[in-house]
């Protein structure tokens, strides 16, 4: 990652290794691993104020989770199912409100019902709070396609950082090195190309000593993959509990703000030089072609031949055919949002899926070990629970 904190931290400390630890470099080094802990620290708190917002805050709310309420409203009520919602009866168009709508009608309805308890039954009649569900089930379904599809390439850079730690030579071999042309005199080709000096020095991908290729995956790979988990995993929740269309549509793609943070941070705070050795950096090469280079342009045609045609050409059609990211975007969105219905909703004896019953929260800031334990202190009463009259 050129343009990220993550792969400065990954990078500069080997530049500086294979410069001697001078002064400038070592300073740069540790500059580097700063902005990576400015990132962490950033990326985990604003992770946490989600979390807080969406786990605690929306109880405190007397929020109930959406799940599935309104799915099938436009079938609503010749088929039964998802056509109950919050309040216990059933979801039309015309009674379908934002939760925050929803939350004030019921209260005025209580509250009449409160002061006029003599004439509950005619209050109940005429004042109608109307329901709580979703706009559009499908909308929702493909704004959480769009968020994992933003997330997808973070993920691949993740997984290449793990590659590379894998296969980099665990060697002291440099990252830097002075390559003047061997096909002419340094001055000639200066003078042909227009280059300076700083043009002959070439960056790229060397060895790795053991002991960083450990510091790396434990301080850039761990908190990377982890930062990764935890945005798709409370991502999908909040836009799985987002009732509104055009309110889905934004929020699918302003959750990969917090991911990209890291090149934020990189651009507005590293100097000119760090950028400069990361843009030159060439890559490290996975594989060679030597063997290809050498071949005659008769076995290249014979093994494109075997490739290409005969019993081999379904077997390259179908290869090429599945498009294997966007299997992986659906696989990973199936996932989550299974995670989220696992976690927060319960089916119905007809099929719907209905919330879980609401419990208050009994802290008021919160514990970021819940996300991996998934048990969060509340009371034991419920303050909502799917009413069972029609």
């Amino acid at each position: 990652e050129r343009g990220s904190v993550y792969g400065a931290a990954v990078a500069i400390p080997q530049i500086a290794r294979s410069s001697g630890w001078s002064g400038t470099m070592s300073a740069l080094a540790v500059r580097s691993y700063m902005f990576l802990v400015l990132n962490i620290i950033l990326q985990l708190f604003l992770l946490c104020m989600i979390a807080e917002s969406e786990i605690l805050g929306s109880a405190f709310a007397g929020k109930v989770h959406l799940c599935d309420f309104g799915a099938d409203m436009e079938k609503c009520p010749a088929e039964a199912q998802n056509c109950r919602g919050p309040g216990g009866t059933t979801i039309s168009a015309p009674r379908l409100y934002s939760f925050d709508v929803w939350s004030t009608r019921v209260y005025i309805r209580d509250s009449l019902v409160a002061l006029f308890a003599d004439r509950k039954e005619e209050i109940s009649e005429i004042v109608d709070p109307g329901e709580y569900g979703i706009e559009n089930y499908y909308c929702r379904a493909a704004c959480c396609f769009i968020f994992m599809m933003g997330m997808m390439d973070d993920l691949h850079k993740t997984l290449g950082l793990a590659i590379l730690l894998w296969h980099v030579p665990s060697d002291r071999s440099k990252w830097v090195k002075y390559e003047p042309p061997s096909w002419a005199t340094r001055e000639h080709a200066k003078r042909v190309h227009g280059w300076c000096e700083l043009d002959l020095v070439k960056y790229g991908v060397g060895g790795m000593p053991f002991r960083w290729k450990i510091a790396n995956l434990l301080f850039v790979f761990v908190p990377k993959i982890l930062i990764w988990w935890i945005l798709a995993t409370l991502g999908m929740h909040f836009l799985m509990e987002t009732a509104g269309i055009v309110d889905s549509i934004m929020n699918s793609m302003a959750l990969t703000f917090v991911i990209n943070l890291d090149e934020m941070i990189f651009i507005v705070f590293t100097t000119v030089p760090v950028k400069h050795m990361m843009d030159n950096l060439e890559d490290h090469a996975l594989f060679n072609l030597e063997s290809e280079e050498g071949e005659s342009e008769e076995d290249t045609l014979t093994r494109y031949m075997r490739a290409e045609f005969g019993s081999n050409k379904w077997k390259s059609f179908f290869n090429l055919l599945l498009p294997k990211r966007l299997l992986m975007v659906l696989l990973l969105m199936a996932a989550f949002v299974w995670n989220y219905y696992r976690m927060n909703c319960n089916r119905a004896e007809d099929g719907s899926l209905v919330s879980k019953p609401m419990r208050l929260p009994t802290v008021v800031r919160f514990n970021p070990i819940g996300l991996f334990t998934e048990r969060f202190q509340a009371e034991e009463d419920a303050y909502w629970t799917m009413p069972t009259g029609s």
